[in-house]
């Protein structure tokens, strides 16, 4: 599981997770039929001087579909992290290049998730937080059980709004 490395001094890593590992299956699904039909043609192609030119075009044309249809979506996946503080939400996406976006949990004013009937099954969903800032929604999608990372939003929430009460108690009155 990934880390953070850019947390603040009195912030705490609660919870951090991918995008569910079923948002691969199709892209494997395309690498199994990529290389089906290419050892299926280097099967038809003829043998002889220019048979080995169409095989050597073969394995390259699947090699490239293997790279664009497999490997960059997996790094893409493999990049996209949503991560739970006791300050903040944040999502984080890419792989060469990055773009993230961060809540504070202060500024969280409602959490809602969908999951279909299929979802309920492989256990994942989406899950929608509105802030009360100018861009206002992160929707983080194919999250590993929404209601559970809801409820720990929501626990950090809380905590989080206990804690600034009680810093606003322990400060002076101004004058």
């Amino acid at each position: 599981m990934p880390t953070v490395d850019h947390l603040a001094d009195d912030e705490e890593l609660i919870y951090v997770t991918r995008q569910h590992w079923t948002q691969l299956v199709g892209e494997f699904m395309v690498l199994c039929v990529i290389w089906a039909v290419a050892i299926a043609l280097l099967w038809v192609l003829p043998s002889g001087q220019w048979g080995r030119i169409g095989d050597y075009t073969v394995l390259g044309a699947a090699l490239l579909g293997s790279l664009w249809f497999w490997l960059v979506p997996l790094l893409k996946w493999r990049g996209t992290v949503y991560i739970l503080t006791t300050k903040r939400i944040h999502s984080r996406s890419g792989f060469l290049a990055k773009t993230g976006r961060s809540i504070p949990l202060i500024r969280v004013n409602d959490i809602s998730f969908k999951v279909s009937l299929w979802e309920r099954i492989i256990r994942t969903g989406t899950l929608k937080i509105e802030s009360g800032s100018e861009q206002g929604l992160l929707t983080l999608k194919h999250v590993p059980d929404p209601e559970e990372l809801k409820t720990k939003i929501y626990e950090a929430m809380d905590e989080e709004q206990n804690h600034q009460h009680g810093q606003e108690e322990m400060m002076p009155p101004r004058s």
